[in-house]
């Protein structure tokens, strides 16, 4: 599991942004407000759907008047902010095809042992709960209830099958043990038994709105096709830019704008090759859903997924999608209603559906009409409440939301 190269790492924060900066929610009160912290390895200005999650349900929970700290790990570019503990420092690593991140730092499990003791916590919730190391050190020192949320979705586990019950072990310290989608128990139970609850991840239905500004990277003559992820091989850059190029070879003038950022920078600009109609944006974060709500159609051509958030995003903003036909996505919208989904990795389909999108009026409007309409499902209001309810089953406390 090769480090990646730290200088790629500096390259990336360059346009990162550290955290969202968001209006405030009006506050409300549960009858028993619960002190809960969440830990996980990833947390901004790493950008991805764990960071999100927690964060947005923390800003949820805290409005209804419970304590959250997220614990996490210093990573290059991070602002101080309230309630975020930060212990050791954040490495990235190469593992499964993905860019992942370990914490490392001398004296991480008394570190970690002081700040649970110090917060006299109900309930620890930690994200991908079996990979190391702040998730496993949580699990062991916790002395409160324990819940984990599976994030993820694979094929295969080198890690899994070799420790297989020492794994198991740990999973069966959970109080709870939450999966975001159906997809990611698919790929759990090849491994371990558990009581798996699925809670999907969830989206703010106000701040991804059709409603908002135009950015001005995406251009008014042409219809215009959005990439958003992170550049990591599975999200499938390569294989749209590539799409991309037949389009135009169809007589078809469009704009593709790209969002996002990672170490294979350089490796995407230099295969774009300098084509006018591709636009390198760099990573953004508070303002997505102007991108999605002004974008023509969203392609999403990832190959690996748990769980389409960035597909609830585009659909909240009322955009028509583009993706592949992988088990993660099908949990979230279905071909022909929200989105037309493609073989995965098949660049001749995701061109003549992106066409078909794009000539289509008026399947444009009914994609992204459905998708507005299914996307108020997910609402963080609503995921937080069914996670809220696991916390106080485990804790013995029942509670009401009043205003």
């Amino acid at each position: 599991m090769p480090l990646l190269n730290p200088p790629s790492e500096a390259a990336v924060r360059l346009r990162r942004p550290a955290f969202p900066k968001l209006p405030p929610l009006a506050l409300v009160r549960d009858e028993r407000p619960l002190r809960i912290a969440h830990v996980t390895e990833y947390y901004y200005p790493h950008l991805g759907g764990v960071c999100e999650h927690v964060h947005f349900f923390a800003r949820e929970a805290r409005r209804r008047g419970h304590h959250v700290d997220v614990i996490t790990s210093h990573l290059p570019g991070a602002e101080e902010q309230p309630n975020v503990i930060r212990l050791g420092r954040s490495q990235p690593v190469y593992c499964n095809g993905s860019q992942a991140r370990i914490t490392v730092g001398m004296g991480l499990r008394k570190e970690l042992r002081r700040v649970l003791r110090q917060g006299q916590y109900d309930i620890v919730h930690v994200h991908s709960p079996l990979t190391p190391v702040l998730p496993l050190l949580a699990i062991e020192e916790a002395d409160c209830p324990v819940v984990g949320t599976f994030h993820t979705y694979f094929d295969r586990s080198v890690a899994y099958t070799l420790g297989n019950r020492y794994f198991q072990k740990k999973l069966e310290k959970l109080s709870a043990a939450i999966a975001v989608s159906h997809s990611t128990t698919v790929a759990l139970n090849r491994y371990f038994d558990a009581d798996w609850q699925i809670i999907p991840n969830g989206i703010d239905v106000d701040i991804f709105n059709p409603d908002v500004p135009c950015p001005p990277e995406i251009r008014q003559d042409v219809p215009s096709i959005l990439f958003l992820g992170r550049f990591d091989p599975r999200n499938g850059l390569s294989t749209l830019i590539d799409s991309f190029k037949r389009v135009k070879g169809k007589g078809r003038p469009a704009q593709l704008v790209v969002v996002g950022d990672g170490p294979l920078r350089d490796h995407y600009r230099r295969q774009a090759d300098g084509d006018p109609d591709i636009t390198f944006v760099g990573a953004v974060l508070e303002g997505r859903p102007s991108y999605y709500a002004h974008s023509s159609v969203y392609a999403c051509p990832t190959t690996k997924a748990s769980f389409g958030i960035t597909l609830l995003e585009s659909m909240a903003c009322e955009t028509p999608i583009v993706c592949s036909d992988i088990l993660g996505f099908r949990d979230v919208v279905k071909h022909e209603r929200e989105a037309l989904m493609t073989p995965c990795g098949d660049r001749e389909a995701l061109a003549d559906s992106l066409v078909r999108v794009l000539d289509d009026e008026t399947l444009r409007a009914r994609l992204g009409s459905n998708g507005r309409h299914e996307a108020q499902r997910y609402s963080w209001s609503r995921v937080t409440s069914q996670v809220l309810e696991v916390y106080r089953s485990l804790v013995g406390h029942q509670a009401a939301v009043v205003a």
